[in-house]
């Protein structure tokens, strides 16, 4: 999701990585810019609080009969509303960009770096169950990790759908075992900012961020548009032989890349 038509001049991209199916992924990549700029935190300029809230608020939606309908009705895999609303999820991590600073949401193990001066600077940091904090809010809510898994299940610990996670009533949404609350970063863009990548885990399994920023670097210096590098960066990713790849290199993949014209 890429959309240079956001009020204010600003950009907003973003990559919905979805688990379970596709339907979650697809849902919130459609409705996201709608539910952002018609946040009031939005329009009084209040950027993380109304990326923080447009993550839950897209949650809360997903429990809607209305949506619960139309999920069901456009599913590829002809199940019910209620099935692919408590059953798949999908990872976000979103960018928003103003002409000075840069604001990522995140919640899931998709990835926001900046290529600065040659370097890698991450923006958002994966959400793994095993993490202390994600690992407490777990347990808090009365669930286990188990080789990873939450629940034996599920390898993030935030998302948005996964409503089967998010049951507990007597806990807010930031605190249920598997959450849509977002972190949220913000950094300046300087003029040795040259470019934004977003990716879903599938690219960063087999790269590092550093990995990454410097085939974006090398590409740029040779002259290669952005569609040029993203497709030569994927196809780097690609395992090569299924066999002895050891399962990296065969997840689905999907890459932004946004280049500044200083």
């Amino acid at each position: 999701m890429v959309d240079l038509q956001v009020p204010g001049g600003l950009i907003v991209a973003g990559v919905f990585d979805g688990h379970g199916g596709k339907d979650v992924s697809k849902y919130t990549a459609r409705v996201f810019v709608r539910e952002l700029t018609t946040c009031g935190q939005f329009l009084t300029g209040n950027y993380p609080e109304a990326l923080s809230t447009t993550f839950l608020h897209i949650d809360e939606l997903l429990r809607t009969p209305a949506v619960k309908e139309e999920l069901a009705r456009t599913s590829s895999d002809s199940q019910d509303g209620d099935y692919i609303i408590n059953n798949s999820g999908c990872t976000a991590v979103v960018a928003l960009l103003t002409q000075r600073e840069i604001y990522v949401a995140n919640a899931g193990d998709s990835r926001c770096v900046l290529g600065r001066a040659g370097g890698a600077v991450q923006m958002s940091f994966d959400h793994k169950p095993n993490l202390p904090v994600e690992s407490q809010r777990i347990s808090k809510a009365g669930g286990y990790v188990v080789e990873g898994r939450v629940m034996g299940n599920l390898n993030l610990s935030r998302s948005l759908g996964d409503l089967t996670y998010k049951d507990n009533r007597d806990l807010p949404p930031q605190d249920q075992m598997i959450t849509a609350y977002p972190d949220v970063r913000k950094d300046a863009l300087t003029e040795d900012t040259d470019f934004v990548v977003i990716a879903c885990d599938g690219v960063w399994d087999v790269m590092t961020c550093e990995q990454c920023v410097n085939f974006v670097y090398s590409g740029l210096s040779e002259g290669r548009t952005p569609a040029q590098i993203v497709e030569s960066l994927l196809d780097a990713c690609i395992a090569k032989d299924v066999t002895s790849s050891g399962g990296l290199g065969c997840d689905n993949m999907t890459c932004v890349l946004l280049v500044f014209k200083h």
